[in-house]
């Protein structure tokens, strides 16, 4: 369906994809987007987003307390800060990466705003996705599940190699192959079995899916074009001409895409995950206005979120 967007460097650019629906629901996502390239990363979060089976409208934001250091102007007005935000809700919510893997938490500048976005989440969204580093700073900082800080980079298109469950997530995914990206793991020894969707003994977790807080965790960029990855090295080479390249990713010397299936799906998949407890949210208060009707209360105090 179509993706409409309320704020973004794409809105300036007039970027549309998809198509727009009348008759079918629109669900609005926040996106806090954490990625130095903030416009290829809108790009590509929203080419998945086109593939879900509702209209989505995407708000984008920064936290208000990050440093920006490229293109400050342009984004402080195309985007909104996490402190225009906190009396909305939101059906769904996505946290990118971020390259600060490799500092400690309380040195980030917008740690503390981070932190206050995972306790917001709790009232304010239906689902959250965490990506890569989100997903670090969040099992730190929730202690829900162990994070491990790596001397040496993960980076390559690495497959699961275990599925723990057939979570609704995985629907019509037999496996999960994802480009990874980072400098830390969440063992999979240490993570409680109720949280674990998919993962591998030796790079950790790829995905988990924690249903107390309606929050879902990938480890890795669904999200990434072919050439994202690429790019990422010749930076890092540039640097430290030791760097090594990333595995099972080029073929005759070239970058290949061997994930996007697994991502589109992955996201259909969340989408949908999304849209039923929406209804089965609204099912909830509906059942509760029909009970006070009964007892003669009104429904005045029970509204849909």
């Amino acid at each position: 369906m179509s993706v409409i967007l309320n704020n973004g460097l794409l809105k300036r650019e007039s970027f549309v994809i998809g198509r727009f629906e009348i008759l079918e629901p629109t669900i609005n996502i926040l996106l806090v987007n954490l990625m130095p390239n903030r416009l290829q990363t809108e790009k590509q979060f929203t080419r998945l987003l086109s593939h879900l089976s509702v209209n989505v409208r995407v708000t984008f934001a920064v936290p208000s307390q990050h440093k920006i250091r490229h293109d400050t102007d342009a984004i402080m007005t195309s985007y909104v800060t996490l402190n225009d935000i906190w009396h909305k809700k939101f059906d769904g919510m996505i946290v990118t990466g971020a390259p600060v893997d490799r500092m400690k938490f309380e040195q980030i500048d917008y740690w503390d705003e981070f932190r206050h976005l995972l306790e917001w989440r709790k009232t304010h969204v239906t689902e959250s996705l965490f990506a890569c580093w989100a997903t670090y700073g969040a099992g730190y900082a929730e202690r829900n599940f162990p994070v491990k800080a790596l001397s040496e980079k993960i980076s390559g298109v690495f497959q699961a190699s275990q599925i723990f469950k057939r979570h609704s997530l995985l629907k019509d995914l037999e496996n999960i192959s994802m480009p990874q990206s980072r400098y830390f793991t969440v063992p999979n020894f240490g993570v409680a079995r109720r949280l674990k969707v998919a993962g591998d003994d030796i790079l950790g977790a790829f995905i988990l899916r924690d249903e107390h807080v309606n929050s879902t965790y990938i480890t890795g960029h669904f999200e990434y074009d072919t050439e994202t990855l690429e790019n990422e090295y010749l930076r890092d080479i540039a640097i430290d001409p030791n760097t090594i390249k990333p595995k099972n990713y080029f073929y005759n010397n070239k970058p290949t895409n061997t994930w996007q299936t697994y991502a589109e799906k992955f996201f259909v998949n969340w989408g949908e995950l999304l849209v039923e407890k929406m209804i089965a949210s609204k099912s909830t208060i509906l059942t509760l206005n029909q009970e006070r009707n009964k007892l003669g209360l009104g429904t005045s105090q029970c509204k849909y979120l």
